[in-house]
């Protein structure tokens, strides 16, 4: 009854209580370990010295991990002990399985605290150790961890109906693609001799339904049928009726042979008695390429395909591959897609449709590819789709993989370089194809035409996820520990935070209206306006962090009654997470609360310049560090209107990649102006050849140097030499677009595209 996703989560929540009680007897419990591992608290803004293979981030963490007890010398091992042996074990592919360096090998016997340093230096590898670490910690870990992996669905449905009864229901939870119903036919005709209509009721619920569903209920009970009632998450107020009915059939005993059969998407509206009275199974789509393409292959039946001539052949195999990256390419995040979509077999099998009656009966020996692509991208699986870049993504694979080399043989993995390869199959019989798909490689990155390092992405964003998850489930506390002295309790946490902030802010005010007073009409451009607008924006927010945080230092003392408002802000502090008010009047930010307060002041920073010289601009602007860098970008353009008679609307921002670093700049820019806050993320800028350049292992932004940013006329003209990169605010991009860069490139643009490749102004920082 677990998604995949939250199996580990479980399970680390039922191993962390025994742990806390005492009853594993691997290691003994520690509350400022188990603390550290949770929360992962991190010194910002130290000086790393190992800067050229370890990122910033995971020092913070390490300098922090020195101040428990028996780390104190780890980071004076890492940095001056033996630097090149902690690069090499940083840079293994499975660091959990292999020994720490020095003496710190001895962490293979107390392999909870081999964690902490896992979590430090190489947080994607932080799920999979965790799941180790409970599959050898837990008495029988193994069969909780692995519990049904290697059976399938029908085989724990039928062990699930052995242990169900007349008043225990089976609840499938749906997921994506998954069809429990036949699953529950097929058992029934092994079991019962299962006829629809006659000791089977299938009742697909929906508005009118619920009448039809109560009478087959009712039959059912008194017969002894199944009864199979889909989705009832469409109707949560009758499931409340539903689950009145199912106490009455348990009080007057029904038919030994009466099952229900239940389904529903996850939803609130599901009453808890009948979550707790049910078997619950979930059945997900298979996961990774191997097992997704083979599942869009096998849609397609034996004889239907061999009767398809060889080029109908050699277009459906690539539109299955297509359609399982289409599908696999989600767990990558915002690098993937910008949004979710709900891609299905039904898409596949339609525009498997179309392929045959555009060609079958078709003379014609040239293959109407432009058609083609344009069905499949564009209405098929572009019906779906709504980001535009999204939409260009999808379309530079149908580029790729529909043409006419198809037909011969093409590389199957897009813009490799020769790193991973797989061609294209010849076209032949089924079988041939089936033993094609088993010889795929293991998976990576580079099938969807990214670079490994997204790879190391997504495991990061699933290990932040799961700690986050952690956290909310126990409290933001290691509890069980409550004879260690140097654990506060999170109010004392909260408290002595909210007096930091305060003397942080309390003097942060920017006197706009003085400045706005102090220039005359004529003085007041563009970008004064801009600069006056992020003033205010400031204004706003400190008034609120202000506001907020003296009311909840008066309720600490005793003096203000603790109100539902004050207790989130106080639940914040501690839990490291930014208030709701603070977002809602902030910047667009993904930072922890300690290093969005360092950013906060860097943007303070900026306007304090700005605002001892009002009438210019600093010689290079820090957009990332503005609320509306949209904002400034359109100033560019308004004092090109201004300067050259031209109308705004049919400008566009141009991007120049200087060779300078900001300090290098010595006067602002004559044309436009110097930006710089941006980092690249999927590839790397390359400052000597001044172009696009695969990224280096484990490097997961690169910084851009100074960009000069001019307006200038739109233009349809497509540079073959440039790639249009996407630029956001944070790295989970969507809805925080701000415009369209060129960069140079000497590959081809698409490899790009297809790589995810974006620029994004505020990385985050823990």
């Amino acid at each position: 009854g677990l998604f995949e996703s939250h199996k580990l989560i479980f399970c680390s929540m039922l191993t962390f209580k025994l742990f806390q009680t005492g009853k594993l007897t691997t290691e003994e419990y520690n509350g400022a370990y188990f603390n550290f591992l949770l929360r992962a608290p991190s010194v910002l803004g130290a000086e790393n010295p190992l800067a050229d293979w370890l990122p910033s981030k995971c020092w913070g963490l390490v300098l922090k991990l020195c101040e428990l007890e028996n780390f104190e010398n780890f980071g004076t091992n890492m940095e001056k002990d033996a630097p090149s042996r902690f690069k090499e074990w940083f840079n293994e592919m499975t660091p959990e399985s292999v020994k720490l360096p020095l003496d710190w090998k001895r962490l293979d016997s107390v392999p909870f605290q081999k964690l902490l340093v896992i979590r430090c230096l190489r947080p994607d590898r932080m799920c999979g150790a965790l799941a180790e670490w409970i599959r050898t910690a837990l008495p029988n870990g193994r069969d909780y961890m692995d519990c049904d992996g290697s059976s399938s669905f029908r085989q724990i449905l039928q062990n699930s109906f052995e242990d169900s009864t007349s008043t225990t229901p089976i609840f499938f939870i749906l997921s994506p693609g998954a069809d429990p119903v036949k699953e529950v036919e097929a058992m029934g005709r092994q079991l019962i001799n299962l006829q629809l209509n006659t000791n089977y009721w299938n009742v697909a619920m929906g508005q009118g339904q619920d009448v039809i569903a109560m009478a087959k209920l009712d039959i059912g009970h008194r017969e002894g049928h199944w009864v199979m009632l889909q989705n009832i998450h469409l109707m949560p107020k009758w499931c409340i009726e539903l689950e009145k009915r199912l106490d009455v059939f348990a009080v007057e005993n029904s038919h030994p042979d009466f099952r229900v059969f239940l389904s529903a998407d996850p939803s609130n509206g599901i009453p808890i008695g009948i979550l707790e009275r049910s078997i619950k199974l979930t059945n997900e789509p298979p996961q990774g390429m191997l097992a997704n393409l083979r599942r869009s292959f096998a849609l397609f039946s034996k004889e239907d395909f061999e009767d398809r001539d060889a080029k109908v052949k050699s277009i459906l195999f690539a539109l299955c591959h297509w359609h399982a990256l289409m599908l696999e390419r989600k767990k990558f995040g915002p690098m993937g897609y910008n949004m979710k979509y709900p891609f299905s077999a039904g898409d596949l099998r339609d525009s498997a449709q179309v392929l045959y009656n555009y060609l079958e009966g078709s003379s014609s020996v040239k293959i109407p590819w432009d058609d083609l692509r344009y069905i499949f991208g564009d209405i098929m699986y572009g019906g779906h789709i709504v980001d535009d870049w999204d939409r260009v993504m999808c379309s530079k694979y149908l580029l790729y993989f529909m043409r006419d080399e198809l037909l011969d043989e093409i590389e199957m993995i897009p813009y490799a370089d020769g790193k991973l390869s797989w061609p294209s199959p010849q076209p032949g019989p089924h079988e041939k194809y089936l033993e094609h798909i088993e010889t795929m490689p293991p998976e990576s990155p580079l099938f969807f035409g990214m670079h490994p390092n997204a790879e190391i992405n997504f495991r990061t964003v699933q290990c932040d996820q799961t700690f986050d998850m952690l956290m909310t489930l126990t409290g933001g506390s290691g509890g069980g520990g409550g004879d260690d002295e140097n654990v506060q309790s999170p109010m004392a946490v909260a408290e002595a935070t909210c007096a930091e902030i305060l003397e942080e802010v309390q003097e942060k005010k920017f006197a706009t209206d003085d400045v706005s007073r102090s220039m005359s009409d004529e003085e007041k451009g563009p970008y004064q306006f801009v600069f006056l607008q992020e003033c205010e924006y400031m204004n706003g927010l400190v008034y609120e962090m202000v506001r907020g945080l003296q009311e909840l230092q008066l309720g600490f003392k005793g003096e203000l009654t603790m109100s539902e408002v004050m207790e989130d802000l106080a639940n914040c502090l501690y839990a490291e997470k930014l208030p709701m008010w603070w977002v809602k009047l902030g910047f667009a930010s993904t930072r922890p609360l300690k290093s969005w307060r360092v950013n906060l002041q860097d943007r303070c920073a900026q306007l304090d310049d700005w605002i001892n010289d009002p009438l210019n601009i600093p010689k290079v602007v820090d957009i990332s560090r503005l609320f509306n860098p949209q904002s400034f970008l359109t100033a560019i353009k308004q004092l090109c209107c201004q300067n050259q008679g031209l109308e705004l609307d049919k400008l566009q921002v141009f991007t120049e990649v200087t060779k300078k670093e900001p300090k290098q700049v010595e006067a602002p820019s004559k044309d436009g102006a110097f930006c710089m806050g941006m980092w690249l993320e999927g590839a790397r800028w390359d400052p000597t050849a001044n172009s696009l350049e695969d990224s280096r292992p484990k490097e997961m932004f690169t910084e851009m140097p100074v960009i000069n940013c001019k307006a200038g006329m739109q233009t349809d003209k497509v540079d073959k030499n440039q790639y249009i990169c996407p630029t956001y605010c944070v790295p989970i991009r969507r809805p925080y677009f701000v415009f369209p860069a060129q960069l140079r490139t000497k590959a081809i643009a698409d490899k790009w595209v297809l790589a995810g490749v974006a620029m994004i102004l505020d990385v985050g920082g823990g």
